[in-house]
């Protein structure tokens, strides 16, 4: 009995699961923050700021996904921005010297490459502000340990 009970639940469960995907609404799982996140063998893992850009990535990426025929051109611009910010920390930090320094710069201008984008959908009404305003304010934040990351002397 106890057997079909928990068959029963996990079927209920992959039934909510498959109907949060289907909605409208935003259900992925991304850490808030790294106390959730194991850091791996890569020094980007160790990273805040790669988070706070992952969490960037998938939030832009599911407005991205919702806007409507005839913007293909600012999805891509938009898509392409948030994941060159995302893979910009992870490259930046397994560099060194200069390199390292002039590449969290970049990441940073992709960031606000990505956040002008948000912007115009904003304008557009191509999206909820609210949902906007909450990967803007991610990529504020970005910006500003890019920022940081960008004038260390540590290599």
């Amino acid at each position: 009995m106890h057997q079909a009970e928990s068959r029963q639940s996990r079927h209920v469960n992959r039934g909510s699961e498959i109907e949060n995907r289907t909605s409208n609404t935003f259900t992925h799982t991304i850490p808030e923050s790294p106390n959730g996140f194991r850091a791996g063998p890569f020094d980007h893992e160790r990273l805040e700021a790669f988070q706070v850009a992952r969490q960037a990535l998938a939030r832009g990426d599911h407005i991205a996904r919702g806007l409507p025929r005839g913007f293909g051109s600012l999805k891509d611009q938009l898509r392409r921005a948030l994941l060159s910010a995302y893979l910009g920390v992870a490259e930046a930090a397994n560099r060194t010297g200069k390199d390292r320094l002039a590449r969290f710069r970049w990441a940073r201008a992709e960031a606000a490459e990505a956040a002008a984008a948000l912007d115009a959908i904003l304008i557009l009404k191509l999206a909820t502000a609210g949902e906007i305003h909450e990967v803007i304010h991610l990529l504020a934040r970005l910006a500003a340990m890019l920022t940081k990351l960008g004038r260390l002397n540590n290599t």
